[in-house]
């Protein structure tokens, strides 16, 4: 007879074992065991916990399974316990030291819903003399930039190695609707303040949207990360947390332990960055500490990735899109939303192939001329060992011409 651990996860019980998948969907738990469920709630969902938040009685689930050929372990977890949300599970069970990540993140969120009510209030029963009211609220709601890139860069990417892509397929999509219709939104009440009246409907559904996202994050993202991340990766994160920025929180908390795993690095990368020597190139030489402070001055947000793909170097200087060390090393598709990954991953193919060696994009990012240039970068035999990507925030070299 096979045994089955109720205390496990469910992801982790079908791939032991697919016949469980199959028990479950007599069971009207089908949902739980599809391919994107498994790699998102499968999880961190047990049978009993999934079980009770459908009203499916334990005595039959374990009756199923013992009919299929399965002895029950652990099948006796109180169904109280098991059965609350995977917030409240995770409110009560799980201690976290101020300054903590998903610390500052639900400290975040809890700001954010502030403004959304703001704003689903005041958009309910508009009037206009609220106009002001609700475009202060709109724009602080612009904040969501920030908190959306920590998810994404720092918590949603660091989720590939563990096999857990779910989040990142469903949500980074979502994120960027969120932010597009917020800034659209924005633009058009901050011109003109009757832009309001006619735009609340959709005002108030991107709030709604938004608050909907605080939840997914809050039930399935950090329990998610929190049962994967190490406590060395959760140090990377918080060191990383600054170059992203905070929204929504005036005083953020520290996390001690953080602070001091940070500065006991930056320690290391000074040290070597005196002892390196220097660095031979055809028209001269530099050391490490005169390269590091000249590529300091450039103006430039400026990316590398190597042949196989890896983000190998970055500065950010430029400081249009925030880069965060914890990306290092990551391969370039998952430092990007899922649906510009198939662009990214042509234009890599055509500099490999010399179809192309540059590719210049210009557009607008939050009302700031911004230019993006990819290059291909090739050695002296000619061979593709990578590409650069090179960001500029023109706004001051227009003013010099006097453009618009």
């Amino acid at each position: 007879m096979k045994t089955i651990d109720f205390s496990l996860m469910v992801a982790e019980l079908v791939k032991a074992e697919p016949q469980v998948a199959e028990v479950l969907t007599e069971l009207g738990l089908g949902k739980l065991v599809s391919p994107e469920a498994l790699q998102v709630m499968g999880n961190i969902m047990t049978i009993p916990r999934a079980a009770a938040m459908q009203g499916v009685d334990m005595g039959a689930v374990i009756a199923a399974f013992a009919e299929q050929g399965f002895s029950v372990v652990n099948g006796n977890t109180a169904a109280g316990t098991e059965a609350c949300s995977v917030t409240g599970h995770f409110d009560q069970s799980i201690s976290l030291p101020e300054g903590h990540p998903i610390s500052l993140m639900r400290l975040e969120n809890a700001g954010m819903e502030k403004v959304l009510d703001v704003l689903q209030t005041e958009c309910a029963e508009y009037e206009p003399s609220k106009a002001t009211v609700v475009i202060q609220a709109l724009q602080e709601l612009n904040g969501v930039r920030a908190h959306y890139a920590k998810k994404e860069e720092l918590l949603m990417a660091q989720l590939y190695p563990y096999g857990v892509t779910g989040p990142s397929q469903v949500m980074w999509n979502e994120d960027d609707e969120i932010k597009k219709e917020i800034g659209t939104l924005t633009r058009a009440v901050t011109e003109d303040a009757d832009n309001v009246l006619i735009y609340k409907g959709r005002i108030a559904a991107v709030a709604k949207k938004a608050r909907e996202m605080v939840y997914k994050e809050e039930q399935i993202l950090f329990p998610l990360c929190l049962r994967f991340f190490t406590e060395e990766e959760w140090l990377r994160i918080y060191r990383d947390f600054p170059e992203m920025g905070m929204a929504f929180v005036e005083k953020p908390a520290r996390w001690e332990a953080g602070e001091r795993w940070a500065a006991a690095e930056l320690a290391k990368v000074t040290e070597q960055e005196i002892l390196a020597g220097k660095i031979r190139l055809p028209t001269g030489e530099l050391t490490v500490k005169q390269l590091s402070a000249i590529l300091a001055l450039l103006p430039l947000d400026l990316t590398f990735i190597d042949a196989e793909e890896k983000l190998r170097f970055f500065i950010n200087e430029g400081r249009v899109f925030p880069r965060p060390l914890a990306a290092l090393g990551r391969d370039v598709a998952e430092c990007h939303p899922p649906h510009i990954v198939p662009v990214v991953k042509n234009l890599v193919a055509d500099f490999k192939a010399k179809k192309r060696s540059s590719l210049e994009v210009s557009r607008y990012i939050m009302g700031k001329p911004i230019l993006v240039k990819y290059m291909a970068v090739y050695d002296e035999q000619g061979e593709y060992i990578g590409t650069l990507e090179a960001v500029q925030d023109c706004s001051h070299i227009l003013e010099k011409f006097g453009c618009k």
